[in-house]
């Protein structure tokens, strides 16, 4: 009984989305910890934190292979960004002049879609990591090259355990939107069903009003699976994983269709 209970907690954590991230950081720090405790190099440490946790927020959702070259266009960007600050953080007014311009870039960088929008918000932090780095300094460079390269390493090794990661659970985004999905669509039964408790004194519109916002984050959470799985489908004909996750999103967006019709009397 105990080992059949941890196995349901494992599968629900497995479930979440943010788990799998977690675990991810959580090897690549524990990973860089251990090379600097054995180097006796823990002054190393900070920017290559700093670096694992830049290359993390510019994750998205892809194919190893598109997960790949947005690694590549995510540690130029990085390094372009990092080599910059030190140049030009010793003179201000074109430090500021060069920020104005990098940040109005990076936001038409976003502009193009939800990947280059991650990877540019990303660039920005890594930038403000890499003044913060000088700053502590005093101002000063003493060696150019030194701490950008930390940083774009720190976050080189979190790319290339991103991308290992994918390949080897590339399914796990499409079980994870397809869990989000049921579990959003189970609460807004729950909502449906409580309109039809003979319940006295029940604020019917306040009880609306959820319902309301809830089926927006169903339609929210459908069209997230939907994207996912076109994806993975691309051009070509559905493989049969692919195939068995497209038919629960049809069950799940058929149970939708007919719990928030609205032409049914329900007031009978």
């Amino acid at each position: 009984m105990a080992s059949t209970s941890f196995n349901q907690s494992l599968r629900r954590l497995w479930a979440l989305d943010k788990f799998s991230y977690s675990v991810r950081v959580f090897i690549a720090l524990t990973g860089i910890m251990t090379l600097c405790w054995f180097q006796n190099e823990m002054k190393l440490l900070i920017p290559l934190f700093l670096g694992v946790i830049a290359c993390a927020l510019a994750e998205t959702d892809d194919s190893w292979q598109g997960r790949l070259n947005a690694l590549a266009v995510t540690l130029v960007c990085f390094s372009v960004a990092a080599f910059s600050v030190e140049l030009l953080f010793p003179y201000p007014l074109v430090f500021v002049c060069a920020m104005a311009l990098a940040a109005f870039a990076l936001t038409m960088l976003g502009a193009l879609g939800e990947r280059y929008g991650a990877i540019a918000s990303a660039t920005l932090i890594l930038s403000v990591y890499t003044m913060i780095g000088v700053d502590q300094r005093g101002g000063e460079v003493a060696n150019l090259w030194h701490e950008p390269m930390l940083l774009v390493t720190g976050a080189a090794w979190y790319g290339v355990l991103s991308v290992l990661w994918q390949a080897m659970f590339s399914n796990q985004p499409v079980q994870q939107s397809l869990a989000r999905l049921f579990r959003e669509l189970g609460y807004y039964l729950k909502l449906k069903s409580s309109l039809f408790e003979p319940i006295r004194q029940l604020d019917v519109e306040a009880r609306r009003l959820e319902l309301a916002q809830q089926n927006g984050k169903v339609v929210a959470a459908l069209n997230s699976a939907k994207e996912i799985i076109l994806h993975r489908v691309g051009n070509g004909r559905p493989g049969s994983k692919v195939s068995r996750y497209l038919k629960l999103y049809f069950l799940a967006q058929d149970i939708h269709e007919r719990a928030s019709s609205s032409h049914y009397p329900y007031n009978a």
